[in-house]
């Protein structure tokens, strides 16, 4: 539920057809994910021995957090056609979170950290939304090209091709997830008292890449099925 409601709150979706088909992936995922993780394990030799004898095997083989970010990921580049708030605010982040409280004292630290957050989800939602608020300023006038910048719908439709392509969406997003496999299990981030409860826990990179290739399979086959559509190359 957590994913879908990112999806659908990021603009992850372009059309009512398309909530609906990754609703349904969603209402699919779980039962795949546990029949897909069984079926493994029994392929297993090793594994399969531990199942039959009633004992669950140790070694995760795939992690449901970043098989469901492969569905979620091929839905980002229609997110991020506005491309300046993503800019602003990921700016803020990185300052307030990475490289300003290196130069604090320990105790205002976590303070500076949680106030980049709230800052730059401001950022975020006054360069999007702030220009229908008319008592506001104009957001370009404030805060320049962070409010103004956007991709074309020419290079939009290209990336989500690409992330919705048989061929480059699988390794694409298992990179992507990969790369925030990482940043976010950073200890900058770890160490922070709320935000940290919201944040997986670090896989090896292995996992994470098969797991979101696995989602991203998973979901193109479902779109597949839903539309008789098959997007070989970008």
């Amino acid at each position: 539920m957590l994913d879908f409601s990112t999806a659908a709150a990021v603009g992850a979706v372009a059309t009512t057809a398309g909530l609906q088909i990754r609703l349904f992936a969603y209402v699919l995922l779980v039962p795949v994910f546990l029949l897909t993780r069984l079926t493994v394990h029994l392929a297993h030799p090793v594994h399969r021995a531990q199942v039959l004898s009633g004992s669950c095997p140790t070694t995760e083989l795939m992690s449901l957090d970043w098989v469901s970010l492969g569905i979620l990921a091929t839905g980002l580049p229609l997110a991020i056609q506005n491309f300046g708030p993503w800019v602003g605010m990921n700016a803020v982040l990185l300052v307030g979170i990475f490289v300003l409280p290196r130069i604090l004292s320990p105790r205002y630290r976590p303070g500076a950290k949680l106030l980049a957050i709230a800052a730059g989800g401001a950022v975020f939602i006054y360069a999007t939304y702030g220009g229908a608020i008319s008592f506001l300023p104009a957001p370009a006038s404030v805060l320049g090209p962070v409010a103004t910048v956007s991709l074309t719908d020419m290079t939009t439709e290209w990336l989500f091709r690409l992330a919705n392509s048989i061929a480059f969406g699988p390794p694409l997003v298992a990179a992507f997830g990969v790369a925030m496999n990482h940043i976010l299990t950073r200890p900058e981030l770890r160490d922070l008292p709320v935000i940290r409860r919201t944040l997986p826990h670090r896989d090896s990179d292995q996992v994470v890449a098969a797991s979101a290739a696995f989602g991203t399979t998973f979901y193109l086959i479902v779109v597949a099925a839903a539309t008789g559509e098959v997007v070989l190359l970008p």
